[in-house]
C-alpha cells in the first residue's frame, strides 16, 4: 500500500514538474526545487525508499504550487508594466499637443491615473496598475492635436473682407457669434482712432482677442488655416 502510495505521488510530482516547463516564466527557483525534488522522489522510489519518496513528491508539489503563483504574478507584473507604458506614452504626446490647455479635464485625469498606476505597480498590486493605467488610456482616448485658435486679427481693407468687430466677432475662430463684438471692443477701445467710435477700424490694425471662456489662444489669424470653432474648444 505505501508503495502504491508513493508511486502515485512521484507520479503527481513529476507531471506537476512538466506541466508548467513550457511557460513563459517556468525557469524560477521554485520550479527549479519542482523539478529537483521530483527527480529525488524517483530516484528514492526506485531505491524502495517509500516514505522518503513521497516526502520528496510533496516539496516538489509545494514549489510547483509556489513555481504556478509566481508565473501568475510575473505574467500580470508584464500585463501591467505593458499597458503602463502605453499610457506614459499617450500621455507624453497628450502634453506635446498642448492637451493640457485644450483638453484640461482629461488631461489632469489621465496625469493622476498614471501617476496612481505608478504607485500600484511599484506596490506590487500590479491588477490595480493596469487598471489605472487603462483609467489613463480611456481618459486621453477622444484627446486630438487642435490648431490653437488666434489670438490677434489684422484688419484688411472693408471692400475686401468687411472688416469691423461685428464680423470679426462672428468668425468662428474667434467666437462665432457677432453679439460679442463688445468683448473685442472693451479690449482694443485704446488702440482706436477714435475710442468713442467701434465701427472704425483702420486697415492693418491688429485687434487683440482676449480669451473669454479660458480657451487657450495664440498667435495671428491666418484666413488659410482651418481652425476649430470656438464654441468646440471653450471651456465649460
Amino acid at each position: 500500500m505505501k508503495r502504491k502510495l508513493a508511486a502515485c505521488a512521484v507520479v503527481m510530482a513529476v507531471s506537476a514538474g512538466i506541466s508548467l516547463f513550457g511557460l513563459t516564466y517556468d525557469n524560477n527557483e521554485y520550479q527549479r526545487k519542482s523539478r529537483a525534488y521530483s527527480e529525488l522522489a524517483v530516484k528514492a522510489f526506485d531505491d524502495g525508499d517509500y516514505d522518503t519518496a513521497a516526502e520528496y513528491a510533496r516539496m516538489s508539489d509545494e514549489n510547483a504550487g509556489l513555481s504556478a503563483a509566481y508565473i501568475e504574478k510575473m505574467l500580470a507584473r508584464s500585463d501591467a508594466e505593458t499597458t503602463l507604458y502605453k499610457a506614459h506614452t499617450r500621455l507624453a504626446w497628450a502634453k506635446d499637443i498642448k492637451a493640457e490647455k485644450y483638453f484640461p479635464a482629461a488631461f489632469q485625469s489621465a496625469s493622476d491615473d498614471v501617476s496612481s498606476g505608478d504607485g500600484f505597480f511599484s506596490s506590487e498590486d500590479y491588477a490595480s496598475a493596469k487598471a489605472k493605467a487603462e483609467s489613463a488610456l480611456d481618459a486621453l482616448s477622444a484627446v486630438r492635436e487642435v490648431t490653437p485658435l488666434p489670438a490677434f486679427y489684422k484688419v484688411e481693407k472693408w471692400l475686401s473682407t468687411r472688416d469691423c468687430l461685428w464680423n470679426i466677432a462672428k468668425n468662428p475662430a474667434v467666437y462665432g457669434n457677432p453679439l460679442l463684438w463688445e468683448e473685442l471692443y472693451k479690449a482694443n477701445k485704446g488702440g482706436l482712432k477714435r475710442p468713442a467710435d467701434p465701427n472704425l477700424l483702420a486697415p492693418g490694425m491688429v485687434v487683440t482677442i482676449p480669451s473669454i471662456s479660458g480657451e487657450f489662444r495664440e498667435g495671428t489669424y491666418d484666413p488659410s488655416i482651418t481652425y476649430e470653432p470656438f464654441k468646440n474648444l471653450k471651456k465649460k
